[in-house]
């Protein structure tokens, strides 16, 4: 069965194989000599521009991620894998002229048994032995506009990295007096430490406006409200890693079978659902508090 082919079965859109596709034809032709146009990265614009490019389009378009990892549990005297987890990202890039961006994110994913990319139902916690339903990954419109400004990039011949923390904190959802397992605490504080890695020599490549990058995942957060764990003592660490998608080969058949069934159009549609979720939202929606 040919890519295409399996674009049109899984996700029942040509237009979603075109969606896909776009990514893929944005470098150089085969066998031609392509302008470059060195970085000069201590340049807000410039640095900014690079980041756009490696991230996400410095055109407007959409690119998606796809990735894979494992949450692990970190107490004062255990680290202990939990669970895996398969996403598929999507990224809606507009240039808004005058070097500033604006990219607005929707997360499809769900869980999975440790460095698989099969969805599980449940899974048993190796902390508490229980079992434990997981909730599945549901996340955005999360808008962000970047204006021009410095980022710390690593360079390393031509190899660049750039990873920049987010730390976010906003009152839960979920009480902790109505959810006493699920809920954490009052308030949420997490740390996103979101990195892509990619080539100078494609940023530098005047004939590609969205370069080959790959993803690492690093967040600490509060324990997962299905983990069931209160106000035990500890973190959740997810750690994954993903890529830029090229091709379909880029995207795992469990996904592209997942994301048809629950939200079709999600890869050609730049606003796949115009309502702001995220998974606490989504838990308390769609369950119920559990006392005992």
């Amino acid at each position: 069965m040919t890519a295409r082919m399996d674009r049109r079965t899984l996700l029942g859109a040509v237009g979603a194989a075109t969606a896909i596709s776009a990514v893929h034809a944005v470098g150089a032709e085969p066998g031609k000599t392509s302008a470059r146009t060195p970085i000069d990265f201590s340049n807000d614009t410039e640095s900014t521009k690079a980041y756009a490019k490696l991230a996400g389009t410095v055109e407007d378009g959409t690119v998606h991620y796809s990735y894979q990892g494992n949450i692990y549990g970190v107490t004062h005297d255990a680290t202990k894998v939990m669970v895996g987890f398969t996403g598929f990202l999507k990224m809606v890039w507009r240039n808004l002229g005058n070097g500033s961006f604006h990219f607005r994110n929707f997360d499809l994913g769900y869980f999975t048994e440790p460095d698989s990319v099969e969805r599980i139902d449940e899974f048993e916690n190796p902390f508490t032995g229980k079992k434990n339903h997981p909730i599945d990954i549901k996340g955005g419109p999360f808008d962000v506009i970047i204006p021009p400004q410095q980022y710390p990039w690593i360079r390393r011949g031509d190899d660049v990295w750039l990873t920049e923390p987010r730390h976010f904190g906003f009152k839960n959802k979920l009480d902790p007096i109505e959810w006493p397992q699920a809920s954490t605490g009052e308030f949420l504080n997490m740390l996103y430490l979101d990195g892509f890695q990619g080539k100078i020599s494609d940023l530098e490549n005047d004939d590609i406006k969205s370069a080959p990058s790959y993803l690492t995942v690093n967040h600490v957060n509060p324990w997962y409200p299905f983990f069931l764990m209160g106000k035990t003592e500890g973190v959740n660490y997810w750690h994954g890693q993903g890529k830029k998608v090229t091709d379909l080969s880029d995207v795992p058949t469990s996904m592209l079978e997942y994301v048809e069934d629950k939200s079709p159009g999600f890869v050609e549609n730049d606003l796949p659902w115009p309502t702001r979720t995220d998974s606490y939202l989504d838990y308390k929606t769609h369950r119920q508090p559990i006392k005992e």
